[in-house]
């Protein structure tokens, strides 16, 4: 398998390092599954390429590289591969490397990957957007019971708390439907944290809170 290698991957026969133990180290390399056993479990689902694909990202995280789905600028979609940047980031290349080279083994294998990425994440979403919508997405969010909080870093967390001010739970789901779909786009963050401030509630953690008020 080492002749097929990239210059960037370890080889064979290389020694795996000892991690760091920094933060930004992924999983130790030395624990992972070896690269020919996560091939022959991928070759048992030849035929079923749902299957395939769920195992074949379950693995990429296992060993600190998961895959997400960007929407370009331009709106094409693109599968994007993450790698934390350690010691062990040569043999991370390496089992990527052919994992990315069975995934072209089977015809429909990336169209679903595409698939369940867009169904379940994780997205990025780098399109340009629409102030007038993203005003109006917040508002109908916070209407709904939605809270938008901004932590004293200056942060928006992701956790969304929903409380039941919306006249149907239907409502309710969709509010909490866009406002997520909105978050996934870069651009609205400055927005969206201009909202919090000059609308929202500081408490006396430092935490701004924006939410409807009963």
């Amino acid at each position: 398998m080492t002749e097929l290698l990239p210059f960037s991957a370890a080889a064979d026969d290389e020694p795996i390092p000892a991690l760091d133990d920094r933060l930004c180290d992924g999983p130790d390399m030395r624990d992972a599954t070896p690269i020919e056993e996560m091939l022959n479990a991928l070759h048992q689902f030849d035929d079923d390429d749902v299957g395939y694909v769920s195992l074949y990202r379950f693995l990429l995280a296992s060993i600190g590289c998961p895959v997400s789905l960007c929407y370009e600028r331009n709106g094409e979609q693109s599968i994007k591969l993450w790698m934390p940047m350690d010691t062990q980031t040569r043999h991370r290349t390496r089992w990527t490397h052919f994992l990315l080279m069975d995934l072209e083994r089977g015809d429909g294998r990336r169209d679903e990957l595409l698939r369940q990425l867009r169904e379940h994440g994780p997205k990025m979403d780098r399109r340009p957007t629409n102030a007038r919508k993203t005003t109006w997405v917040v508002r109908d969010f916070i209407r709904a019971g939605g809270r938008i909080l901004l932590n004293p870093r200056g942060v928006l967390e992701d956790h969304c708390v929903m409380r039941d001010l919306a006249d149907t739970a239907q409502q309710r789901d969709e509010a909490l439907s866009r406002y997520l779909d909105l978050r996934r786009r870069y651009n609205t963050d400055r927005q969206i944290k201009r909202a919090v401030c000059m609308l929202g509630v500081q408490t006396a953690n430092g935490w701004r809170v924006l939410e409807a008020v009963k």
